[in-house]
């Protein structure tokens, strides 16, 4: 018996650690998420997580492909510039088609701002403002984009090289319901 009462006292004490470490970072502040834990932010009606950021290689095989659509003069890069990717997720968890955010950026610390370039011949893996069904997701379960490892669909940036030098990175995210209101999502650099 004593066995027993002390296994279910032990057990009541790993699940009051378990939910006081599962609250541990949890302000329940949908509009700012950091990079260690799932990430997820609210903009209006849907969600957004950033899969990865990472700087990418326009001579690698998998990092040319996010590239391909860009104009000579989009892929011209200047000497001292990298690109950058940011694969995102939106989730519509509504009952309604919602439009998901067009207006993005990115800040450093410094107080310097990036757009995404706009892929004039949008590939299979660029991010697209289009309408996410109800309870659907962007992008799709069946496109390309999300069978691929990143699960994403990616916004292509040109930053310094400097840039890793005035981290953390941030990326805004504007509600187009409301342009006053944003989310902000720091980017794992």
């Amino acid at each position: 018996m004593k066995g027993a009462l002390r296994s279910v006292v032990a057990a009541a004490g790993v699940c009051a650690c378990a939910l006081l470490l599962g609250a541990c970072g949890s302000s329940g502040d949908l509009t700012y998420a950091d990079n260690l834990g799932p990430g997820y932010v609210k903009v209006g009606q849907l969600y957004y997580q950033v899969q990865i950021s990472r700087e990418l290689n326009p001579f690698s095989d998998e990092d040319s492909s996010y590239l391909q659509g860009l104009s000579k003069k989009q892929l011209a890069l200047p000497v001292g510039d990298i690109w950058f990717g940011v694969f995102i997720q939106a989730y519509n968890t509504t009952t309604h088609t919602q439009m998901p955010a067009g207006d993005y950026y990115v800040t450093d610390t410094l107080g310097s701002r990036f757009t995404p370039l706009v892929n004039p011949v949008p590939n299979a893996f660029s991010y697209q403002q289009v309408a996410i069904p109800p309870k659907g997701q962007l992008p799709s379960i069946t496109s390309l984009a999300y069978s691929g490892w990143t699960q994403g669909e990616v916004m292509l940036f040109k930053f310094p090289y400097s840039v890793y030098s005035s981290r953390p990175l941030i990326l805004h995210i504007v509600n187009p319901g409301n342009p006053s209101q944003q989310s902000r999502i720091e980017l794992d650099v």
